[in-house]
């Protein structure tokens, strides 16, 4: 991926790193995708950086035409941070306004009258299912993006996505949306959803199986622990792997009837928490700490009641960013007790 250079000036806020950058030690100073505002210019003057790569504009991007075409551009970054915010304080989405990244969402909803009756039962058993299957498809499409994924894959991941739910058509409603703990029975008849999603599935005659094999096994996990065939590592279809970790961190960080929503931070600790070897790690690792930039500038408010603004979040430490607020920054590695409890905008 070619990058455009830029001198560390003021100008430069706004601009997006396209890649790490090192102090002459070799230790991380700033991650990629990073939103540059003056905190970032501060510590890249310390440490005497002058010339900075950033990713090209999709306006002044004719240098880049003797070159492969890039992964996103400066606009598709922007397009994608508004969406996690948006998602993270629990505001509407419009997929129509996601520009590059998700117009593969909304092509692949519109162009197939049969994926649209398929969706249009997923809305009808569970409005929750519905969105979070959105989410997925967008979470999906921006990790698929980012490691890489041709066009042609990026859409059969978007169909896998937006699809994965699909047999939970076929679980009653009082059990989809019951408050307390499923009972083992229950959850029983919920983990079929796979089966029956594939099955399901099986009626478009356009997906690959391919596709159908990652709505089968999008709640299998690398250490065997998943379902329904507890199957593991290379076994697992590249796009469950994928959707696998678009779905939990949705989950996470939404609102159900039976749980509080927790914010991006959270959910990133979760996954730890959980155990990262439970997901590919490498695709993991990717994903939480590019979504992590995206919350850089954006609302936050601390589990002390201080609201603030996020100015940095260093890839080492992405769950303890630094907030400002008021005219102070605060680093939260330097305070355990505090931690972000929500995105408010």
């Amino acid at each position: 991926m070619e990058a455009k250079i830029l001198c560390l000036t003021k100008k430069a806020i706004d601009e997006i790193l396209i890649e790490d950058i090192y102090d002459d030690k070799g230790n991380i100073l700033i991650g990629g995708n990073t939103i540059i505002n003056e905190y970032v210019i501060n510590i890249l003057d310390k440490f005497k950086v002058k010339e900075i790569p950033v990713y090209p504009s999709k306006v002044n991007s004719n240098f880049m035409k003797n070159y492969a075409k890039p992964l996103f551009y400066k606009e598709d970054i922007f397009a994608m941070q508004e969406v996690a915010i948006r998602l993270a304080a629990s505001k509407g989405v419009n997929p129509n306004k996601l520009d590059h990244i998700c117009n593969i969402l909304s092509t692949e909803i519109n162009k197939n009258r049969q994926m649209i009756g398929q969706t249009e039962k997923i809305k009808d058993t569970d409005e929750y299912t519905y969105n979070h299957s959105i989410n997925v498809a967008i979470y999906s499409v921006y990790i698929g993006k980012l490691i890489g994924l041709d066009e042609g894959r990026i859409k059969e991941l978007c169909q896998a996505a937006l699809l994965h739910d699909i047999g939970k058509s076929k679980v009653p409603k009082d059990i989809l949306n019951k408050k307390g703990k499923l009972t083992e029975d229950e959850f029983n008849i919920v983990k079929k959803h796979t089966i029956d999603g594939y099955i399901l599935s099986k009626r478009l005659s356009f997906l690959s199986e391919e596709v159908r094999q990652a709505i089968l096994s999008h709640h299998e996990r690398e250490d065997g622990s998943g379902y329904p065939r507890g199957i593991r590592g290379k076994k697992i279809n590249l796009y469950a792997k994928i959707i696998a970790i678009a779905d939990v961190y949705d989950a996470l960080t939404s609102k159900r009837v039976y749980k509080n929503k927790r914010s991006p931070f959270d959910a990133i600790e979760e996954f730890y928490y959980m155990g990262i070897h439970k997901f590919s790690r490498s695709i993991l690792e990717i994903f939480l700490k590019n979504i992590s930039q995206l919350y850089v500038n954006s609302k936050a408010r601390l589990n002390d009641g201080m609201l603030g603004k996020i100015q940095f979040i260093h890839p080492k430490y992405i769950t303890k960013p630094v907030i400002q607020i008021e005219e102070k920054n605060i680093n939260l590695l330097k305070y355990n007790f505090l931690k972000i409890e929500e995105i408010t905008g």
